[in-house]
């Protein structure tokens, strides 16, 4: 019976020991994950950004919002040999000025189209619901016996016909606008070399 209870105790506490004894390939599983996970790092900061390529679609149009590092002439190798790309004259500096101001012209041209356009969609919307709400009006008007003596009636209709009057005028006006509008940017934009280059 002694010997029972201790075979027991040794049976059930042997599994505890062989695990105590063995931790060893976890720990170094552990370690394997964390050296990896440091490679991992290591490389990927050892990876370069490949370089940025600029073209006309990723080319900022303000001329301060472009910034080039790198080493500056002396003054004097400037004013010896000034830019080749200067004409009659003007500068470097003046030029990109000049096509900085042209493009912000451009773009402020292109934002007042669009909303000009956005404007004549609505006033073109406006104009569907007001014409399809005197037809309506227009026959429950004239489907009465005696609409003559609907004095009410009658102005009414004179009323909305007066507003689809004006509707129209405006959307007239706003077609003018979008045309103007359009005429400005085409010649904007034959007016731009950097626009003709490509």
């Amino acid at each position: 019976m002694r010997t029972a209870k201790w075979g027991l105790v040794i049976l059930l506490t042997s599994p505890f020991a062989i695990a105590e004894a063995r931790p060893q390939p976890q720990q170094q599983q552990t370690d394997s994950l964390a050296a990896a996970a440091r490679r991992a790092r290591e490389r990927k900061k050892e990876q370069t950004k490949p370089a940025k390529v600029w073209d006309n679609d990723n080319m900022p149009n303000n001329p301060g919002s472009l910034s080039v590092v790198g080493n500056a002439l002396p003054a004097e190798d400037h004013a010896a040999n000034p830019p080749a790309n200067s004409q009659g004259g003007s500068t470097a500096p003046s030029d990109a000025k000049k096509l900085g101001t042209e493009a912000s012209k451009k773009s402020a041209i292109e934002t007042e189209l669009a909303a000009t356009k956005e404007r004549l969609q609505t006033l073109q919307n406006d104009l569907d619901i007001l014409q399809r709400k005197f037809t309506l009006d227009q026959q429950m008007y004239y489907g009465k016996p005696n609409y003559a003596a609907d004095k009410a009636g009658a102005a009414s209709l004179q009323d909305e016909q007066s507003q689809i009057d004006a509707k129209q005028q405006e959307i007239a006006d706003a077609q003018k606008k979008v045309a103007d509008l359009q005429a400005k940017l085409n010649s904007a934009g034959s007016n731009n070399p950097s626009s003709t280059s490509n």
